[in-house]
């Protein structure tokens, strides 16, 4: 269905364009810069990609309780050090208009363990596995490498409709490519 809608030049599930959060893992997967931040107890990370703000959580505390727990586009991210690794276990994510990649949904059982290390040329390797009991059966790996660079600043990006009116994603950019499609 993606690739359909891509040769027809319409949108296929672009919650991002229409201001959605990216969520993860998308905020993780993608060109823009990360800026991290490590305290003993937590890792802050500021995401160039819609300036999305991500914790770890260090402190030896356990996922939330499932019962309470508030669903979040980056979800609940818990992580610990195995040697030279920062392994990650995030879950409780979003599910409502959360898509990865070319428009895979996920659901409320969606978790991702992320395990993070730094390779010897000095590049931020991530190694993904992603798990969806009510979507696909298995396991989805992924590795992402990042080039590391001091000093970089992550500039502000704000997703505002009105800014994004010439999107195919959003209602007014549909709008104008039916009009120019003649429907």
């Amino acid at each position: 269905e993606a690739e359909e809608a891509r040769r027809q030049g319409v949108p296929y599930r672009d919650a991002i364009g229409q201001c959605y959060p990216a969520g993860m893992p998308m905020i993780m997967t993608r060109v823009h810069p990360i800026s991290m931040i490590q305290l003993p107890t937590v890792v802050y990370m500021l995401l160039g990609f819609t300036n999305s703000m991500r914790f770890i959580y260090l402190d030896g505390r356990q996922h939330s309780d499932p019962d309470v727990v508030v669903y979040t586009y980056n979800g609940e991210s818990i992580g610990r050090w195995e040697g030279d690794a920062l392994v990650v276990h995030t879950k409780y994510l979003e599910p409502n208009m959360h898509f990865i990649d070319s428009g895979i949904p996920i659901s409320d059982q969606f978790e991702i363990i992320e395990r993070i290390t730094m390779e010897e040329d000095g590049m931020l390797r991530i190694d993904y596995t992603m798990t969806d009991p009510k979507m696909w059966k298995g396991e989805w790996k992924s590795t992402k490498r990042f080039i590391r660079q001091d000093y970089s600043d992550i500039p502000e990006s704000e997703c505002l409709p009105n800014l994004n009116e010439n999107l195919p994603s959003t209602a007014e950019g549909q709008r104008a490519i039916d009009r120019r499609s003649g429907n």
